[in-house]
């Protein structure tokens, strides 16, 4: 019977010792602290290494099949975890604490926004970072174009889509209509004049 339950993994060794609301704690700890994707990988470190509640053999066939499953890879993951450790409600407990922490951060930022938005200081502020932000990603382009014949077309639409969108205000959308063909055409005599 031990090898029997050494077979299923730690679940079947520790389903009746661990409650839905440490299942949520941890999940919901997840949910705040991962950034960036890789839910996976902060999964094996929660869930694995540092609780020890499955093995690696059952996190690998659960992240197998949260891969093959549509949606979300690390809700399907949590929801396999979860299952694992205990069954239905344990998943249940897994997704909402995996999701409701940065719901409600959210939350809170569209509230606080909300109640700040209208502030003509505040605009001014983004309107700043904003200005600053293209500032360097210009910066940083013009860093790395050496200004060959062939880049100076791309440079010079770029210029004129930013110049009309940003500063006179044209819509975007009847604007790249107009310029892809233009650019597709400069693009096309560039590449002649160089064969040639």
């Amino acid at each position: 019977m031990a090898e029997h339950g050494l077979d299923h993994g730690l679940d079947a060794r520790h389903a009746g010792q661990i409650g839905l609301p440490a299942i949520f704690a941890a999940f919901f700890w997840l949910g705040i602290t991962s950034f960036g994707g890789g839910t996976a990988g902060w999964l094996y470190r929660e869930i694995i290494d540092r609780r020890h509640w499955i093995t690696d053999a059952e996190f690998l066939s659960a992240a197998g099949l949260s891969h093959i499953m549509p949606g979300s890879g690390g809700v399907n993951l949590t929801v396999q975890v979860g299952l694992r450790l205990r069954g239905g409600p344990g998943a249940v407990a897994a997704v909402l604490g995996l999701l409701s922490g940065p719901l409600a951060i959210v939350l809170a930022l569209a509230v606080g926004y909300a109640r700040i938005g209208e502030s003509a200081t505040v605009h001014a502020i983004l309107d700043g970072v904003a200005a600053g932000a293209i500032g360097l990603t210009f910066a940083t382009g013009l860093k790395l174009v050496r200004f060959s014949r062939a880049e100076v077309v791309p440079l010079a639409v770029t210029a004129a889509t930013v110049l009309c969108v940003g500063g006179l205000r044209w819509p975007l959308i009847p604007l790249v209509l107009c310029l892809a063909p233009i650019s597709i055409g400069l693009g096309l005599l560039t590449r002649r004049s160089g064969n040639a």
